[in-house]
């Protein structure tokens, strides 16, 4: 009865380093696939993408008039670099 019990415990051991080894080596293949993928879909996009600029910009106010230097606040709002309330408009260059 023993030696069978030794005999369970042997081989339940075996077969769990024998997941464990393919369980990691599943992972860093995958990790691998991922990392080609992404960088596949980053080379094919149309546009290579912005990133935006936190710094004062040239706007044109939506309610019209000259246009002023603003920080971008986001969603089209602009905080005048001269002062005053924030003001929304649309960015003259990029």
């Amino acid at each position: 009865m023993k030696a069978l019990v030794v005999l369970a415990l042997v081989l339940s051991s075996m077969t769990g380093c024998a997941t464990l080894g393919t369980a990691t080596n599943g992972q860093n293949s995958g990790s691998s696939v991922t990392a080609a993928t992404s960088s596949v879909s980053e080379s094919l996009a149309p546009f290579p993408t912005q990133q935006p600029s936190l710094g004062p910009q040239l706007i044109l106010p939506v309610t019209g008039g000259a246009p002023i230097f603003g920080i971008p606040l986001g969603g089209n709002l602009y905080l005048p670099v001269t002062g005053g309330p924030p003001e929304f408009g649309t960015p003259i260059a990029p």
